[in-house]
């Protein structure tokens, strides 16, 4: 009894003495260099937005942070490799919305969940437009209408994939306007948005990012926008709330996250770092040239609106029976 007293005793000293240390290593956060994995390909907005955010967060922390592009698998790849780091702050996610609200409802092989995961910030959204070729005979969203209605899916509206966000955008406009438009599916941006310039395919549901310098350079047309209220990028093109479609509204969004279980004295740091990186003029204008929408907030803030969205396009997708093929 007395030797077992004596071990007790001896662990309990032993565990105390460890806070200390623990402490220190949450309070010395970070002290090496942290890497931001961007879960799609260099060179796309995401990238470009990925890094921004690092070359800030490296001013604010006074640590390298080092943009780790991980593509693949519609963001799948990425966030299972964030989801398995080290849970010390050190290995970051920026997810786009769809890793946590489209991905979950079109695989159910995927080796990530958002349980996983610890929402630091929200960093920025990014509107649409929906667009058509230059010579589409329809002017106005109401001319369009009215066209689509006369000819049942003898429009083709390109996608940037089977079960993307811009695929499911194209179908909520169709279901909202009470039409009916054959999806032209793509791999990727690039090849939907050369086809919309070429004219072979009718429209398309594009990021400002992609639209503003083809719609002002006349390549084709926007005749609405998806966000709440217009664009200062498109002022002239209207929402389609205004004109009278108030469910037509969605966008997508970038968002840091961390390995669930890393300490929350991380987590807040960070968190007070993006909110001062989000809300600076300079970031603010670095994503109104992109066509974003600098963005903020708290932990609880993102992880409302992660699931909020998770439930809208669950439901469109269980709606329409969309699948992956």
């Amino acid at each position: 009894m007395r030797i077992r007293i004596k071990t007790l005793a001896f662990a309990a000293l032993a565990t105390l003495g460890a806070l200390p240390t623990l402490t220190f290593a949450q309070d010395s956060w970070p002290n090496k260099p942290i890497s931001l994995v961007v879960p799609y390909p260099p060179g796309g907005t995401s990238d470009i937005v990925g890094r921004q955010i690092a070359q800030r967060l490296r001013e604010e922390l006074g640590q390298p942070v080092i943009v780790e592009n991980r593509a693949g698998a519609a963001t799948a790849i990425g966030a299972a490799y964030v989801a398995r780091a080290p849970k010390d702050g050190y290995t970051l996610l920026l997810s786009a919305g769809t890793t946590f609200t489209v991905n979950p409802h079109l695989n159910d092989k995927l080796q990530y969940k958002l349980e996983d995961f610890a929402p630091v910030s929200l960093v920025c959204t990014v509107p649409f437009a929906f667009v058509v070729k230059k010579d589409f005979p329809a002017k106005t969203l109401k001319e369009f209408t009215a066209y689509a209605k006369a000819n049942p899916n003898k429009i083709n509206n390109a996608t940037n994939g089977q079960g993307s966000m811009v695929h499911l955008l194209g179908e909520m406009i169709a279901t909202g306007l009470d039409v009916k438009m054959a999806q032209v599916h793509y791999k990727g941006a690039a090849p939907a948005m050369a086809d919309l310039m070429g004219g072979i395919v009718d429209s398309n549901v594009e990021a400002l990012t992609n639209a503003v310098p083809n719609v002002n350079a006349g390549q084709y047309r926007a005749l609405a926008v998806l966000s709440l209220e217009r664009q200062a990028l498109l002022p002239d093109v209207p929402t389609f709330r205004e004109l009278g479609y108030p469910d037509i509204a969605g966008d997508t969004w970038y968002g840091v996250f961390a390995p669930v279980g890393t300490p929350e004295p991380v987590v807040t740091k960070l968190n007070a770092a993006l909110r001062k990186i989000t809300s600076s003029p300079e970031f603010v204008d670095g994503m109104r040239k992109l066509g974003n929408e600098a963005k903020s907030g708290s932990p609880a803030d993102l992880l409302t609106t992660t699931k909020e969205q998770n439930k809208v396009w669950g439901g469109l997708i269980k709606r329409l029976n969309i699948t992956l093929q």
